[in-house]
């Protein structure tokens, strides 16, 4: 007998002024960039033949828009989910590493050596990203037992997912590298969740 599976797409948003200036995001709504929607047009030219049963996105801009450029063409609502946001960087949003160095070093030095615990002032830490992140997509999970859905979120947000469900400390969460509109992909069947693929641009080039 075969065992039907859940095959569930992670996709990193696409690059924002942000991402190119190398700033701290975190909550703050930055719209994709023209670069950003450029790479968001060419994931979902490479997901038009793709059957999607769902998608699902974090309610932040840069990443609802890349999932409103992936549903057109499958006809399908958007279901937006803030416990897919990216970590809340609190009043590092917006700064650049030379910032960090010069107002907060030891607070990156503690985030290089040991980022799982680290509570961002005034925000959260890796810890509670995973909680909340792995929340939604266990309630994914549970709403299809097969199939496949797109679930469009973050960079630290979905590292955290993957981690969890490969069973890689967070504190290694650097292990793992992900592109702006990359895919990656989990599956869930019987066994529990098998990571697939990590990190596919290959629709960028």
């Amino acid at each position: 007998m075969v065992k039907m599976s859940l095959r569930i797409l992670l996709i990193r948003h696409g690059e924002t002024v942000w991402n190119s200036e190398g700033r701290c995001q975190g909550f703050s709504d930055i719209q994709l960039n023209a670069a950003g929607l450029e790479q968001a047009a060419a994931l979902a030219r490479a997901l038009r033949g793709t059957r999607l049963d769902a998608i699902y996105s974090s309610d932040l801009a840069r990443a609802r828009k890349t999932a409103d450029l992936i549903a057109e063409s499958h006809k399908l609502p958007i279901q937006t989910d803030a416990r897919l946001r990216e970590l809340n960087q609190g009043k590092l949003e917006g700064k650049k590493l030379n910032d960090l160095l010069t107002d907060y070093p030891e607070l990156l030095r503690e985030w290089m050596a040991r980022p799982a615990d680290v509570v961002m002032p005034g925000g959260e830490s890796m810890q509670s990203v995973q909680q909340r992140a792995w929340a939604a997509i266990s309630d994914v999970a549970g709403l299809h037992d097969r199939g496949l859905v797109a679930v469009v979120s973050h960079n630290l947000a979905i590292l955290s997912i993957v981690c969890k469900a490969i069973e890689l400390d967070l504190d290694k969460f650097r292990k793992l590298r992900l592109k702006n509109a990359s895919i990656t992909e989990l599956e869930f069947a019987h066994h529990g969740a098998v990571l697939v693929r990590i990190n596919d641009a290959h629709h960028l080039s």
